[in-house]
């Protein structure tokens, strides 16, 4: 069945400015993704409207008339980080002045130049 020419649709032929502008920002975040080598993204289309009520003077009838709006965008993430887990054991003891201290098996160099260190 063909959509009738006057149905609120994205393939109205008043949104064809929205739509090449949402088809413009798919290609560049595409582009984007593949060059930061990101390989994600998101390309978005939001229409916002406002529908006026006015009085036509010749008729005296109620129009509503919307005023629509559009805004056509894209983000791609930069993925640079690095994720790790400390391999060394620790345990966690209750301290009076701090709250908590991190405390670990192993002695450091600091603490055996003050002489803290067995």
């Amino acid at each position: 069945m063909k959509k009738q020419q006057f149905e609120i649709s994205i393939d109205h032929a008043m949104m064809i400015g929205a739509k090449a502008a949402f088809d413009t920002c798919l290609r560049a975040a595409v582009k984007k993704a593949i060059s930061t080598g990101s390989d994600e993204g998101s390309a978005t289309l939001r229409v916002s409207f406002e529908i006026l009520t006015a009085l036509d003077n010749e008729t005296g009838e109620l129009r509503r008339m919307p005023v629509l709006k559009y805004k056509a965008g894209y983000t791609v993430p930069m993925k640079e980080s690095m994720d790790a887990t400390i391999a060394e054991s620790s345990r966690l003891v209750p301290s009076d002045e701090s709250g908590w201290l991190l405390v670990n098996g192993q002695i450091s160099m600091d603490e055996l130049l003050d002489g803290d260190g067995e």
